[in-house]
């Protein structure tokens, strides 16, 4: 949905420039003409995995709809890359053909460099993003760059909002499989989301559309549910923090800093309970939100300096 939209004809001398900070829960936008705002919003799920697939292109064309002009230059930070590799030279080449530019005026990085950017400089701490997946990122002063965690939703993702939603559902087939439905807040707002309790409902909400972007949309009512007190959701919040937090030691130890700041971000981390966990389990982290798409289109701009 767009969050807003201006006069594209706003300072007209200068190029209109586009952000994109994809995910496989959603992509967030932001386009700009100068300091100008000329519309932001967010689409659906892009990945790199997703670019070549019908439902990629579903998704470029639902973010083509969306903008009030054409851009003049495009820059993405996109899950799924590595900047200067083939796969990234592929997906720079089909995002130059979807927004109908030049693939000079494209280019192309990982979310996670485009989110450490946005949050802080090399060698000055250690980056933990919770979205729908999780990972803690660095760059040291050297330029070696260390990470922990980041290994899809079939691997880990511990603390993000897939491993949430996927903790909540065994919570609830736990109970069915020993023949109970469960009640509480929890379960309330799990029905809420699902439409159901009972296997058939669930396993259709899982498997009919399979991935992790699916297992996050119960990260929400989790949370709603730890609001209001519910020991069960409290308790999946409180080893997601834990989880979190172990990224963090896991980064201060690969770079031989055990007291190196962290800054944490991702939407995993609006939920105020899990922030409030993630502080006590990481005394000193400072729990930041900034806009990547914006930060991604400014970066755009870089493509038109001599």
């Amino acid at each position: 949905m767009t969050v807003r939209k201006v006069n594209p004809e706003v300072n007209p001398g200068e190029p209109v420039l586009l952000g994109l900070d994809a995910g496989g829960s959603g992509t967030k936008w932001h386009l700009r003409r100068g300091d100008t705002t000329l519309g932001q919003g967010r689409a659906a799920p892009l990945t790199t995995l997703l670019l070549g697939t019908p439902q990629g292109q579903a998704a470029l064309q639902e973010l083509r709809d969306a903008l009030p002009t054409r851009p003049d230059a495009l820059h993405a930070g996109l899950p799924g890359l590595a900047h200067g590799s083939d796969r990234a030279a592929w997906a720079q080449g089909v995002l130059a053909q979807a927004f109908g530019l030049p693939t000079e005026r494209v280019q192309v990085e990982s979310d996670l460099d485009l989110a450490f950017r946005a949050h802080l400089e090399p060698a000055s701490g250690g980056l933990l993003y919770a979205g729908t997946g999780s990972i803690a990122y660095g760059v040291l002063a050297d330029g070696r760059v260390v990470r922990a965690g980041g290994r899809g939703y079939r691997i880990g993702d511990d603390g993000g909002g897939s491993s949430i939603g996927r903790a909540a559902l065994r919570w609830l087939t736990d109970a069915l499989d020993v023949g109970r439905v469960p009640g509480g807040v929890l379960a309330h707002e799990l029905h809420a989301v699902m439409g159901g309790l009972d296997w058939d409902t669930v396993r259709a909400f899982v498997y009919e559309s399979p991935g992790a972007s699916t297992l996050a949309q119960l990260a929400r009512p989790v949370s709603e549910a730890a609001n209001q007190g519910d020991g069960a959701a409290l308790e999946i919040l409180r080893q997601a923090a834990q989880a979190l937090a172990d990224l963090a030691g896991r980064l201060r130890q690969q770079a031989g800093l055990p007291d190196w700041p962290i800054v944490a971000t991702g939407g995993a981390l609006q939920s105020q309970p899990l922030a409030v966990m993630l502080r006590e389990a990481l005394p000193g982290v400072q729990i930041q939100f900034r806009a990547h798409e914006a930060e991604a289109s400014a970066r755009a701009g870089d493509l038109f300096k001599p």
